[in-house]
C-alpha cells in the first residue's frame, strides 16, 4: 500500500510565506521616468499628424514634393529602392532605410532614371482617410513601396529645435545605432500600411512618431557641444541646473537671484553665462517655457485658460494672455480653436 504525500503549504501559501512579494499600485503609477535632458525635451514635442501616404510607385516614376513651412517631412522604405534631391545633395535609400526632411523643405524623390517630374498635387492619390491615404503611380517597371508622412509642428520648442537640425536626416537599416528601431518599426509600418484595418491609422501614426523622434534622437547624439547650439546648456553642470528647475518648476516665482543662488552663481555671473549658451536672458526662457506647456495644456486637455494660467504661476487669466499672446503671437482662445478644427 503506498502512501499520500501531504505537503506542509499549498502554492500559494508557500509563495506568500517563503516568497513575500508587494506591489504597490499607487507607487508604481506615480513614479515618472527617468530621462536625460534631451530625451525630456523630446517627450515634451507634441506632433500634430497631418498625413500619411502608404505609395505603391512603379518605374518610370518620379514625384516633386513642395516645400512645407512648420512640418517635418519623411520617407521610410518598405521595398525596392528610392533616390531624393534636395537642393545639390542626391542619395539614394534602399529597402529598411529613412530619410526626415525635419524642415520641411522641398524635394525630389524618383527611380533614379525617370525625368519626368510629377507634382505632389497632381498625383491619383486615394483617400482613406483624412488623414491616412494610398497611391499607386508609375508604369509597369520595378516596384517601390514607401511610407511617407506629413506631420505639423506647432509647438514653440519644436520650432526652437529646428534651428540645430540639417536639411535632412537619414537613418540606415545597416546603422548600427539605430538598426534595432529601424527594422522593429519598418516591419510594423509595413503590417500596418498593407491591412489597412480598424486602427491602422492611429498606429501608424504612433509607429512614425517613434521613427522620426528616434532620427533626432540619433542626430543630436552624434553633435559636438559647438554645433548643439542652445542644447548644449541641457548638459552644462551649472546652467542646466538652472533649465532644470525652470522645466520642474514652472510655477514657482523665480527671480534671477533665486536662480543664481540655487546653482551657486552670482547675479550678473549666471545670467552672462545662461545667454552665451541658450541665447537669451533667463526670465525670457522662464516665460517662454511655460508658454510651451501652456501651448501644449491648451490642446491636449480640457482645462480652462484660468486654471492653465494659475497652475503656470500666474495670479491672473489676463497677465497670462497677455504674456501668451507675446510669445506665441496668438491668444490661448484661438490656439485651442485651431487645434480643434484641424484634429476634428
Amino acid at each position: 500500500m503506498g502512501f499520500f504525500f501531504r505537503p506542509r503549504y499549498s502554492a500559494i501559501q508557500y509563495f506568500k510565506k517563503v516568497i513575500p512579494m508587494e506591489f504597490d499600485y499607487n507607487k508604481r503609477t506615480t513614479t515618472k521616468i527617468k530621462d536625460g535632458p534631451l530625451g525630456k525635451l523630446l517627450q515634451s514635442l507634441h506632433m500634430e499628424s497631418a498625413f500619411y501616404t502608404n505609395s505603391t510607385l512603379s518605374c518610370p516614376w518620379a514625384v516633386s514634393m513642395p516645400p512645407m513651412s512648420n512640418c517635418m517631412m519623411f520617407h521610410l522604405v518598405i521595398d525596392g529602392c528610392a533616390h531624393f534631391r534636395i537642393e545639390e545633395e542626391h542619395f539614394s535609400l534602399q529597402r529598411g532605410d529613412f530619410v526626415l526632411f525635419p524642415k520641411g523643405e522641398g524635394h525630389i524623390l524618383w527611380d533614379g532614371e525617370c525625368q519626368a517630374v510629377t507634382a505632389l498635387a497632381d498625383l491619383p492619390i486615394q483617400h482613406i482617410t483624412e488623414r491616412y491615404e494610398t497611391l499607386h503611380f508609375g508604369g509597369e517597371g520595378e516596384m517601390t513601396n514607401l511610407i511617407c508622412g506629413v506631420l505639423l509642428f506647432q509647438h514653440p520648442l519644436a520650432i526652437k529645435l529646428l534651428g540645430v537640425l540639417p536639411s535632412f536626416i537619414t537613418i540606415r537599416k545597416n546603422d548600427q545605432d539605430a538598426i534595432g528601431i529601424v527594422e522593429a518599426v519598418s516591419a510594423l509600418l509595413k503590417s500596418e500600411a498593407q491591412s489597412i484595418s480598424v486602427g491602422a491609422e492611429a498606429v501608424i501614426a504612433r509607429l512614425a512618431d517613434i521613427l522620426v523622434i528616434g532620427a533626432m534622437r540619433q542626430y543630436l547624439k552624434e553633435l559636438s557641444d559647438e554645433k548643439l547650439g542652445w542644447l548644449g546648456a541641457l548638459d552644462d553642470d551649472r546652467i542646466g541646473k538652472a533649465l532644470k528647475l525652470i522645466h520642474d518648476q514652472p510655477d514657482k516665482h523665480w527671480s534671477l537671484e533665486d536662480l543664481a543662488s540655487a546653482i551657486g552663481m552670482s547675479r550678473t555671473s549666471f545670467a552672462l553665462q545662461f545667454k552665451r549658451l541658450v541665447g537669451n536672458t533667463p526670465m525670457d526662457y522662464l516665460t517662454e517655457w511655460r508658454m510651451s506647456l501652456a501651448y501644449s495644456k491648451l490642446q491636449l486637455s480640457k482645462d480652462t485658460v484660468l486654471s492653465i494660467a494659475l497652475e503656470l504661476g500666474y495670479q491672473s487669466e489676463a497677465a497670462f494672455s497677455r504674456a501668451f499672446k507675446k510669445v506665441i503671437g496668438k491668444s490661448p482662445g484661438e490656439v485651442r480653436k485651431a487645434y480643434q478644427l484641424t484634429s476634428s
